[in-house]
């Protein structure tokens, strides 16, 4: 294939992924999401062929979607619906691992072409479908594991927005697919970060039956929220018209393993020329013991003396156990992006300082029970979106003020309880000067927008640089932890007003965060 493969999926769309994960358990809901082929009361709706333009928010279809059959060897679904990113129609795939888990995808032959490592051609190819083996490995998770691929239907936002655009397929009229699995599969529409976060991620969705090999037609009216959602109800009809992505994801019991294809998908209509036999892989695999789970946190390769912190205990300095010896680590800061002309500030609930330090976040500590404000965020003479942040420095600064850096790779990661009215990042700043050799494409990870509350465990694996950096240097994670400066919580998106509260931040390994029961509401007092 000649066709340039950019990028296949947003940050943010990941983390929708991995937040909705509630497993389906109510039999009724089972029933109800158990999709029906068309019959004579229930005519297959015809896509429509109509030309339209994109608007800002929604874009609408340019042409049909056509049924992609694995067969033909493309690795790019038309959608009908691509912006001009060309990153709309490639398989990605996703698992349970930001919040713990530990499943993943064995893949028949190695993902990868000259533009990206995640690209699945080879796979396509070799399997006239996507198809691989799910390994279900519970890790330290509350819930049921899980893996799953998808596809976005607009692709990202910008080529400086990896988030994925929503677009309107509501003339689809629903989903064909043909699969093989050895478990159910959740079929679920995807309908924007934002979207998913304001209910729950209680996305609408269509389970269906584990087989050998079929094709099933699901009407968008199938898909329906599962059972426990008690807010505000979106039908599948109308998240058709606000749609990113649609995922298949695989979830049961921690052990179990299996194979999976996804040959064929398209509109309501489509994949009337899928063919049988589908084809399975045979990867072997040593499933873990379900009697004597794995230790879900590999060995680190060094200790670490990181103290979990807890806000309510009203204290200021973060004891990371790695203090060069002036006192100075652990101690929060704030930042903004008035360097750059942006006109970003924190709005405080108390007034800051103490009698050592006029900037000292100790009287908002004692108030929030965590760091709290209110992000103000104004681009003023920006060329991109505005952004304040909060952080702190692992090892101090050095006898000669200088920021030291730490090796911190036997924290594993960080775990970090948190509110957000927006999504913030979590980035890793490796030193002025390192920092400046990146590009300050730092590794990082996107963490969902949250404001009642949510605890996270990220392992350093999962930070990554920014997918337009094209730099000579790079930096995985585990790289970075090994000359680990500060870490920073950013928020950054469109101009307006966002509440954040931390209330917890530890290492990855032997962190105890989620101590706390809910995220305090920060309230700003008028001043």
């Amino acid at each position: 294939m000649n066709k340039r493969q950019r990028k296949y999926f947003g940050k943010a769309a990941i983390l929708a992924m991995v937040a909705a994960s509630i497993p389906f358990t109510a039999c009724s809901y089972l029933d109800s999401l158990l999709p029906h082929d068309p019959s004579d009361d229930d005519p297959i709706q015809i896509s429509s062929s109509s030309k339209a333009k994109s608007s800002s928010s929604v874009a609408t279809p340019s042409g049909e979607f056509q049924t992609w059959y694995g067969y033909n060897g493309e690795p790019q679904i038309q959608t009908g619906l691509a912006n001009d990113t060309e990153t709309a129609g490639y398989w990605y795939s996703f698992s349970d691992e930001m919040d713990g888990g530990l499943s993943k995808i064995l893949w028949p032959v190695e993902p990868g072409n000259e533009y990206s490592n995640e690209a699945m051609d080879p796979i396509i190819n070799h399997c006239s479908g996507l198809c691989g083996t799910y390994v279900l490995d519970k890790g330290s998770l509350m819930y049921k594991p899980y893996v799953g691929v998808g596809f976005n239907l607009v692709g990202e936002k910008s080529f400086d927005d990896s988030s994925a655009e929503v677009g309107d397929a509501s003339s689809m009229g629903g989903v064909c697919v043909t699969y093989a699995s050895d478990i159910p599969i959740s079929a679920e529409m995807r309908l924007g970060e934002e979207m998913d976060a304001s209910i729950d991620y209680a996305v609408p969705a269509v389970l269906l039956p584990k087989s050998s090999g079929t094709t099933k037609r699901i009407a968008w009216q199938d898909f329906k929220q599962p059972a426990w959602y008690k807010g505000q109800p979106i039908s599948g009809e109308e998240a058709a018209a606000h749609l990113a992505a649609i995922i298949f994801k695989f979830q049961g019991e921690s052990g179990s393993t299996g194979t999976f294809n996804i040959a064929a998908v398209g509109p309501y209509d489509g994949c009337e020329a899928s063919q049988f036999p589908i084809f399975r892989p045979t990867t072997q695999v040593n499933p873990p013991d379900p009697i004597d789970p794995p230790n879900p946190i590999d060995p680190p390769p060094t200790t670490n003396d990181f103290t979990t912190w807890f806000g309510l205990d009203g204290i200021e300095q973060i004891h990371t156990g790695y203090d060069v010896g002036t006192e100075t680590s652990g101690y929060w800061f704030y930042y903004g992006d008035d360097i750059d002309g942006g006109k970003s500030r924190i709005i405080w609930p108390e007034l800051l300082g103490n009698e050592y330090n006029p900037e000292s976040l100790l009287p908002v500590i004692e108030h929030c029970g965590g760091v709290c404000g209110t992000a103000i965020l104004d681009e003023g003479d920006l060329y991109y979106q505005p952004f304040v942040g909060i952080g702190f420095n692992l090892a101090g600064n050095n006898d000669d003020g200088n920021v030291a850096t730490a090796d911190a790779a036997g924290m594993g990661g960080i775990c970090i309880t948190y509110s957000s009215d927006a999504a913030p990042t979590l980035e890793m700043s490796l030193g002025d000067h390192l920092d400046a050799t990146l590009e300050y494409a730092l590794p990082a990870v996107a963490l969902p927008k949250s404001p009642s509350g949510t605890t996270r465990f990220i392992p350093w694996s999962s930070f990554k640089q920014p997918s337009w950096y094209k730099g000579k240097t790079s930096y995985t994670g585990e790289q970075a932890s090994r000359t680990l400066a500060a870490l920073r919580f950013k928020i950054q998106a469109s101009a307006g007003k966002y509440n954040f509260n931390i209330q917890e931040i530890g290492p990855y390994n032997g962190g105890v965060c989620g101590v706390t029961a809910a995220a305090i509401t920060n309230k700003v007092k008028n001043r």
